[in-house]
């Protein structure tokens, strides 16, 4: 996992983490691992996200630490209340819309690796068809 559960210190009290996973660390574990297969989901079609999941310490890509650790929290709330903490609710939609912003490619991922090409994979291409042709002239004399 790119991320422990002693890490959710710089975005929640270590407290109020232990009461909503009732003391037990698997919880927190799966849902870590759950909001890691979001974000490798948005991101598996344009990066390289074995090296972005695989990464320990300081090679961790700081933005996608940031933003795991708010959906974590995210979920962590939700399992125990219905009433959004807002702060939590604003970082969880901040952290979806980056992770569709760079999926989609409409912002720059930063230090983020592409995808590597595979061998025998000759597409030059983005992997969508275009369609269209030369514009049609008159020809009538």
């Amino acid at each position: 996992m790119l991320i422990s559960k002693t890490e959710l210190k710089t975005v929640s009290v270590p407290e109020v983490v232990q009461k909503v996973i009732n003391q037990d660390d698997s919880i927190a574990n799966d849902i870590i691992s759950e909001s890691e297969a979001v974000m490798r989901s948005y991101l598996t079609a344009r990066f390289d996200v074995e090296t972005i999941f695989t990464a320990e310490g300081n090679n961790r890509d700081k933005v996608i630490v940031k933003y795991l650790k708010d959906i974590v929290i995210h979920e962590l709330y939700t399992r125990k209340t219905e009433n959004y903490h807002e702060v939590t609710k604003g970082r969880y939609d901040e952290a979806m819309l980056w992770l569709e912003k760079v999926a989609s490619g409409k912002i720059p991922a930063g230090q983020l690796p592409p995808k590597p090409v595979t061998e025998g994979d000759d597409s030059t291409g983005d992997g969508f068809i275009k369609f269209g042709g030369n514009t049609r002239y008159p020809s009538q004399f």
